[in-house]
């Protein structure tokens, strides 16, 4: 994994962020409880994690062999709380970490460990070290992801050009990502359910260092506005009139984090659902247009959305 890179460790060393998930890394819960202790410790073997601007963004406290436990490394992190503006739990971490002092520094970017740690909840999601009594197995690849889908969604998409910073909502088990990764495309991907993304990672569909579970109706509390050039999200819904609200709040927080003069396209199965997501955006400054896309099978990407930000 990246992380052994940037600590100098060999791939079979044990390596542990303490939170549970990517997106528990936004309040540091169970981090900032142990360090409250950690800083109290003056036997405690503490290394820092420095990055390219000076700033400790990550501790790695070594943890000895006991005869419950192999050693390991543990890691803690306010760098996804410091982004887009640092809240209180990474306030709270920069306040800890003065208290600290440091047997070494390992010096890397923002960028980099970013990834590091995307990769990491990547991996441990697929070990099933995430989800506790998880019993389901991995499924056939054929049973799962469809060509004839794939190759229509690549016409669809040679038609509208993607750019810039790609961002992919509810991407699910990856399967739309595909024609996307074929086409030269490098999106981030992101959904809310845990087990389609593992499944995407499963079957190397999904990319474990830009994939990311995380809820589309927060997409501005974990990125800055205007950080995207382009946003997708292919056979989004169910959507229905009664759970309308959820997806107007995931169009409100997409517009959010999309670059002026920004492009976004979304697929649906249905008209009326194309309707409520278009309304939405419009809502909030997008400009754009429906497109028939429905064929005799009636099932994949029949309608479609694009538009673009308002630049001003």
């Amino acid at each position: 994994m990246l992380i052994h890179d940037i600590l100098g460790l060999k791939t079979r060393e044990n390596i542990y962020f303490v939170e549970e998930s990517y997106a528990s890394l936004k309040n540091n819960l169970l981090s900032l409880q142990y360090l409250d202790n950690i800083q109290k410790d003056p036997d405690a073997r503490i290394n820092g994690i420095k990055d390219e601007n000076g700033n400790i963004i990550g501790i790695v406290l070594f943890n000895p062999e006991t005869e419950e436990t192999e050693e390991f490394q543990a890691i803690f992190t306010n760098l996804v709380s410091s982004k887009p503006v640092p809240n209180e739990s990474s306030r709270k971490f920069s306040g800890i970490v003065k208290n600290l002092k440091f047997d070494k520094l390992y010096n890397t970017t923002s960028a980099e460990f970013n990834n590091a740690i995307i990769e990491y909840y990547s991996i441990e999601l697929v070990n099933r070290q995430l989800c506790e009594n998880c019993h389901i197995s991995k499924e056939p690849y054929e049973m799962v992801y469809i060509e004839s889908r794939n190759a229509r969604l690549e016409g669809l998409l040679d038609k509208c050009k993607l750019s810039g910073n790609i961002l992919e909502i509810c991407c699910g088990n990856g399967m739309s990502t595909m024609p996307l990764h074929k086409m030269g495309y490098n999106p981030l991907t992101t959904d809310y359910n845990k087990c389609q993304i593992c499944q995407g990672l499963e079957h190397q569909v999904l990319d474990p260092k830009r994939t990311i579970v995380l809820d589309a109706t927060r997409l501005s509390i974990f990125f800055a506005e205007n950080e995207f050039d382009t946003i997708v999200g292919f056979m989004l819904g169910t959507i229905y009139p009664f759970n309308k609200s959820i997806w107007e709040k995931m169009m409100d927080e997409s517009v959010k984090v999309l670059k002026p003069g920004g492009f976004i396209m979304l697929t649906v199965n249905k008209r009326e659902e194309i309707e409520i997501l278009k309304n939405a955006l419009e809502q909030n400054g997008i400009k754009g247009k429906l497109i028939d896309n429905t064929d005799e099978k009636g099932i994949y990407d029949q309608w479609v959305y694009v538009g673009n930000k308002n630049a001003s």
